[in-house]
Formats: structure tokens, sequence, C-alpha cells
């Protein structure tokens, strides 16, 4: 992907039908959404949102709290929601980052063409709510493999699960930021995905993505947990590219 912007990896289209802002889960970053432009095809430019701390961002402070956050992706990527219709993907902490971003540019930029909000793998139920901040290393760390969030390889090497902790504990203490589960509803439509097996994410929680929005509701679920997505990337890919290209008419 090719783009000036740090905020951004993009591979702009030459005439897209709509564009796909990606916001990544806990402890990832944009590298997780490359493979989709490819897959998605020309109709719908993917831009992968890469917040600072992480891939080639590491060396820049990260992020605790939604307000800051806010006003530098307000700064970043109001160039991204004119044009082609946008829609926001968010996986799991990056729903919710998706969320506040969307609840604000409605608000505040009369000129945001954003048309709908996909959430992925988060609950938005008040029962699901977690304050991390109060587990210890180990216990967070085991509820991180109980998601199948880190690989075996970096469990078993102590200096790369230090670094991992220090990501993910600042991710995690983000996402509890946000209080989603008392947001006010936005106004654009939303469609929850989600895993049948989420240890995280229940299918209550996924239902509560209904109050999340005064326009039209959707939830699908998969066979899987938190991770479902890679199991069934193309499926859920071509489900949400028919989504996305049915409001874009």
């Amino acid at each position: 992907m090719s783009t000036a912007n740090t905020w951004v990896q993009c591979t702009p289209q030459p005439s897209p039908r709509a564009r796909l802002l990606c916001f990544p889960y806990g402890g990832g970053g944009a590298s997780y959404f490359r493979p989709w432009q490819e897959l998605l095809g020309e109709e719908i430019e993917v831009c992968a949102i890469q917040l600072p701390g992480r891939e080639g961002r590491y060396s820049e402070p990260r992020l605790r709290r939604i307000e800051p956050l806010l006003q530098m992706l307000n700064d970043e990527l109001a160039p991204l929601l004119q044009g082609p219709p946008v829609h926001l993907f968010g996986y799991s902490l990056g729903a919710g980052v998706a969320h506040a971003f969307a609840a604000q540019c409605l608000r505040d930029d009369t000129q945001a063409n954003i048309r709908s909000l996909i959430a992925c793998a988060c609950s938005a139920s008040v029962n699901d709510r977690r304050n991390t901040e109060t587990y210890t290393d180990e216990s967070f760390l085991a509820f991180i493999d109980s998601l199948g969030g880190l690989p075996a390889t970096v469990m078993a090497n102590p200096g790369l699960r230090a670094i991992a902790l220090g990501i993910l504990r600042d991710d995690f203490t983000l996402a509890e930021s946000i209080n989603l589960a008392d947001a006010d509803p936005i106004s654009i439509p939303v469609i929850a995905l989600g895993g049948d097996c989420d240890p995280s994410v229940s299918v209550v929680g996924l239902e509560a993505w209904r109050h999340k929005t005064t326009a039209s509701f959707e939830r699908q679920l998969y066979s899987g947990d938190h991770f479902f997505f890679n199991q069934h990337a193309p499926s859920v890919l071509a489900h949400i590219k028919e989504y996305v290209l049915r409001i874009a008419d």
C-alpha cells in the first residue's frame, strides 16, 4: 500500500464506488488489511488506519484515551471523508474507535460522507465490559491467550511477550475509555459481525449494537472465536463488499 500519510495505508483506486476505512484490533496494525484491496477489487478503496506505537510507527507514543485520538483522527482523516461514500470497518478495539469517530464526524462535519459502520468482534453490551487495569500481567496474558491473540512464539519469548504486553495493555485501556455500552446511537446503518465461540463478545453483546444506531441494523454470526475472520475471510469480505456496494447504490 502506498501513501504519504503515516496514519493511512492505501493504494488509491482509479474510480472507486466506495471507500472503506479500516480500524485495527488491539495490538494489531494496518498490515492486517493489506490483502483486502486485491480481494475486494477496485470498486472499493481500502484505507487502513495505522495508530501510533505499532508497526512502522512503533517509536511514537501510544494513546490510552479516546479524546486525543479522536482529535488526531479528525485532523488526519478529514480529506478521506469527501468524495466516494465512506464506510467504516472496526475490528474489536477498532469498532469502538470507529463508532466514536463516526459520532464526532456526523455531529461536527456536515460534509462527511460516512454511510455505514461495520463492527467486527466487539460487544456493545455493558455485560461484556471489562476493567483490565485490575488484571495482573499473568491473568491479562491468559485472557489474551484465550482469544487466540498472540502466537505461541511470542508467548514463549520473554522479550517479545513484554513488547506485546505493553501494546495490548495500552490498547485495552484505550478501548475501556470509550465506554461504548453507554454511547449515544449514530444515524448511519450498522452491521455487527461476530464469532459464535468468542469468549469476550457474547451474542447479546453483538445484538446490543442494534441500540448504537437510529438507522438500519444487521447482525451476522460465524463459527469461530474472536479471530473468526481469519477462518472465514473470503465469505466475510464477500458479505462486506455486497453490503458496502448495496448502500453505495
